[in-house]
């Protein structure tokens, strides 16, 4: 196997991660799960060309919107929701879920949980 099999077998075996954000509990008082993919280089470049400066916390948001699956993989926020993000969503909470989003996590530690 070629390195960049391995690099490609290495990035498809992280799967799919989650979060559940216990802030935002669903009509039965569960916490949400937010899915997502693992982030790519190209989905980098297109948040870094979106955000004229690094230290915009607007690109949480952006992380959030471009990331957020349900459970069956389909987008859970459009890009008309940003406003709400960015001002009437607690920004503690939209922070914690787009950090985890654009950490890497080992195959290893996917298998833990």
């Amino acid at each position: 196997m070629s390195i960049i099999d391995r690099a490609k077998t290495h990035f498809e075996s992280i799967g799919v991660q989650s979060i559940e954000v216990p802030e935002w509990k669903d009509e039965d008082g569960k916490p949400s799960v937010i899915y997502w993919n693992p982030i790519n280089l190209f989905e980098k470049n297109k948040l870094f060309k979106k955000s004229e400066n690094l230290s915009d916390v607007s690109i949480l948001a952006d992380i959030v919107i471009m990331k957020s699956l349900d459970k069956d993989g389909k987008k859970i926020f459009k890009l008309d929701d940003k406003m709400d993000l960015l001002t009437k969503v607690d920004s503690d909470v939209l922070s914690r879920v787009a950090t985890a989003m654009v950490q890497v996590i080992s195959p290893e530690e996917v298998k833990k949980n």
